[in-house]
């Protein structure tokens, strides 16, 4: 029997393109003459090729309606008096952690896009299951995220049996793991965009965190 009326497809198995009859009853093998009731490579018959699309084609739908649900805050972020925020985490030495409420894995990097407006990659670590970034984009993104929600939350990794010596005090910027948690650096003058509304302390895998929810400074109170 040739191949003429037969449907060209692709094995799901090993992705060489062969043909199956237009009853679906015998595949192709995969050379140009010829023809088997299995796929050489797989094995599958066609029914078996037309089982494993369908079963795909139910694992892609899955895939993407659960990428259009929008992500959980992770556990370890504080709640304050059961409200959430969106939140930014500082670890010691390693990316920025951040959460953004009501947003998808679909339509996530086009957020972060929106809000920063500049070349940013974000990374999804499944370790502590949230989405990180690299820290320089801290305080823009604190800015952006207090535009657009009444309140923030933000927490830094640090030891609290580390003293806060002059060369902390003397730092201009809000990087800091010393028991100061930056407020010593040129004042705590990189907070003064905000009210500090409220502080937490939690211990996330023997690790220290610091957490305090802010909102924007009226202009009048500047």
């Amino acid at each position: 029997m040739g191949q003429s009326g037969a449907q060209g497809t692709t094995c799901p198995i090993c992705g060489e393109r062969t043909f199956i009859s237009p009853n679906w009853k015998k595949m192709y093998i995969h050379t140009p003459s010829g023809q088997t009731e299995n796929c050489w490579a797989s094995g599958l018959t066609a029914s078996g090729i037309l089982r494993t699309r369908e079963a795909k084609q139910v694992k892609l739908a899955r895939e993407l309606s659960g990428s259009l649900t929008p992500m959980a805050m992770p556990v370890w972020f504080p709640r304050w008096d059961g409200e959430t925020y969106p939140t930014i985490a500082l670890f010691a030495r390693r990316r920025m952690a951040y959460w953004l409420p009501e947003t998808n894995k679909v339509l996530h990097e086009e957020k972060i896009q929106d809000l920063l407006g500049k070349q940013v990659r974000p990374r999804w670590e499944s370790e502590h299951a949230c989405w990180t970034m690299a820290d320089v984009h801290f305080i823009d993104l604190a800015d952006e995220l207090l535009r657009r929600y009444p309140n923030l939350s933000i927490g830094r990794e640090y030891n609290e049996n580390e003293k806060c010596y002059w060369q902390c005090q003397r730092a201009q910027g809000w990087r800091c793991t010393c028991s100061c948690q930056a407020r010593n650096h040129a004042g705590g003058s990189w907070m003064d965009p905000w009210n500090v509304l409220s502080e937490d302390n939690s211990i996330i895998d023997q690790v220290t965190w610091t957490w305090m929810a802010v909102e924007l400074k009226t202009p009048e109170a500047h």
